[in-house]
């Protein structure tokens, strides 16, 4: 697949494209500058795809007559103008200044190498220090290193906002890649001159980006590491007894295990995430209420799906009927799914939006049960399900739990009809997506002791092709958990390379969905979210 959410690093990925800079400055300034203005006309909002990124290029070449080996430099010139709004509004402090160590004068340069990069010792006899000093002087984190791995760390780290880097056409390439999955805003500035050793850089140029700064930017991105912490900072025993009110008997002491349980709580973080979105200053009681409320039915659903699918240990730990029985079990799930409606109803919410709320979640049940509810039977009429049965399951399950946890934010904030019809959307796709990452990771070799879920994808989609002797293998492995055969068998058919291009499909499409989205805010922020819980697939 072509990594959908490629923006400012818009240099050619497995393509022939020169990656020349137009040596003379005047071609520089033109370039940059109609580019912009292209961009600012058309109210072109980043992420920008690769893809369009060179339907972009090859307009403006075409209107503007330049030279066609300059497309890879118009690209990064387009990405950083759909970035610049963004750039413009993060303030100084936020942001990090990347150079490359092939800047300094070999022969002259004082400074010093360790495990990071360059200690630059400011002998002046290169543009290093000059550099250096203008961005600190502002606040910036800056770095001289080859390479990108620490600079990737640190934003991946949340601790910059935006990115200013400096480096050859494919090493921008590189350094973008890891930046621009996670939709980082950014700027990169190439080379004047290439070879990895006394290069030089177009200063004014360098110094203009590093000084840029928009007082009166209306953009502002939403930070997915501070929601993340205001999402976990809520499952705490004070927090859960303050919403909540859980007594303290043995099933009150059991929910509030349950709720403060390991997980990845990306449930309750669309939540919080959809009603930062759609309200600049949310009801930060009610959000809190809405939060848990969302997290109560998935716990729920995770009791009573244990129960249903016989599972032992959940989160390292024995499952709740595993250690008090199913009944009990039971009964907690129970529990819970009533405390998640009590806390919509209680939630301090209008009640047309309390109305909205409730009747999103009931559909949501309704399509998880239908979902379990095929699973279980074709398990109970020992059938594989087929590939459409199994992915209208992920659908009825995974990308419904996801549906549910956006439009309880949205629903509650006031999201207009055209965002809620795309949130839908995504939420289907990415939930399917989110299914065929995990079967894929279950199925890996070092996983082969484990117990396998027969109905995974890549059962079906290996019970699709295979031949009758084949099948009656595939019978006996589900029969006797025997997860080898089932690899042998899946290497044979070459299904995980299918089902890793049917899974890049769909971040494909999840990618296009999201190029639909005219929240900026909310579309840098699931592009994130996307990236880095698929990090290992984009």
């Amino acid at each position: 697949m072509d990594n959908a959410n490629q923006n400012i690093a818009g240099i050619a990925q497995e393509t022939v494209m020169p990656l020349v800079v137009p040596p003379d400055d005047s071609s520089r300034k033109e370039i940059r500058q109609k580019t912009g203005q292209f961009f600012s006309d058309r109210k072109i909002l980043p992420p920008v795809s690769y893809s369009q990124l060179e339907v972009y290029a090859d307009i403006l070449i075409s209107e503007n007559h330049w030279d066609r080996d300059y497309k890879a430099f118009v690209m990064v010139c387009g990405g950083n103008a759909a970035w610049k709004p963004v750039v413009g509004s993060v303030p100084f402090h936020r942001r990090m200044l990347l150079l490359p160590m092939c800047l300094r004068n070999s022969k002259l340069c004082t400074g010093v190498e360790d495990e990071l990069g360059l200690l630059c010792s400011e002998c002046g006899n290169c543009n290093i220090c000059c550099f250096l000093r203008e961005a600190e002087d502002l606040g910036y984190i800056t770095m001289v290193a080859e390479g990108t791995t620490i600079a990737t760390r640190l934003v991946e780290s949340g601790k910059v906002d935006a990115v200013v880097g400096v480096g050859c056409m494919d090493v921008l390439r590189k350094m973008f890649n890891s930046v621009t999955k996670y939709s980082i805003p950014s700027t990169g500035i190439p080379l004047l001159t290439c070879g990895c050793k006394d290069t030089t850089a177009d200063a004014e140029w360098v110094s203009e980006e590093i000084n840029y700064i928009d007082r009166d930017s209306t953009f502002s991105l939403l930070n997915i590491n501070i929601l993340k912490e205001k999402t976990s900072a809520l499952f705490n025993e004070a927090r859960i007894d303050a919403i909540l009110g859980t007594s303290d008997s043995a099933t009150g002491r059991m929910v509030k295990e349950m709720l403060m349980a390991g997980g990845k709580r990306i449930r309750p973080l669309f939540t919080v995430l959809a009603c930062e979105t759609f309200d600049n200053d949310p009801d930060q009681d009610i959000m809190a209420h809405l939060a848990m409320s969302v997290e109560c039915f998935h716990k729920a659903s995770l009791i009573h799906d244990d129960i249903e699918d016989n599972d032992s240990f959940r989160y390292g730990k024995e499952t709740i009927h595993t250690r008090y029985g199913i009944p009990v079990a039971i009964n907690l799930g129970d529990l819970l799914i009533g405390e998640g409606y009590r806390l919509l109803a209680e939630s301090g919410l209008p009640p047309d939006r309390v109305a909205l709320c409730l009747k999103a979640v009931s559909k949501g049940h309704r399509a998880m049960s239908l979902g379990q509810g095929e699973e279980l039977m074709a398990r109970r009429e020992e059938r594989i399900l087929s590939v459409e049965e199994i992915i209208e399951v992920f659908r009825n399950k995974t990308s419904a739990a996801f549906k549910v946890s956006l439009q309880v934010g949205a629903f509650a904030s006031g999201a207009d009809n055209e965002t809620l019809k795309l949130l839908e959307l995504f939420s289907d796709l990415i939930g399917i997506a989110y299914q065929m990452k995990d079967d894929l990771e279950d199925f890996k070799d070092e996983n082969a002791s484990s117990s396998f879920d027969d109905q995974s994808i890549l059962v079906s989609m290996l019970a699709a092709q295979a031949g009758a002797d084949d099948l009656s293998t595939i019978s006996e492995a589900l029969k006797n958990k025997v997860m080898k055969d089932l690899q042998i068998l899946a290497e044979k058919y070459r299904i995980r390379e299918q089902l890793n291009a049917m899974l890049a499909g769909y971040l494909e499409s999840t990618y296009r969905c999201l190029e639909d989205i005219s929240d900026l805010r909310l579309k840098v922020a699931l592009h994130e979210i996307v990236g880095k819980t698929f990090a290992d697939y984009v």
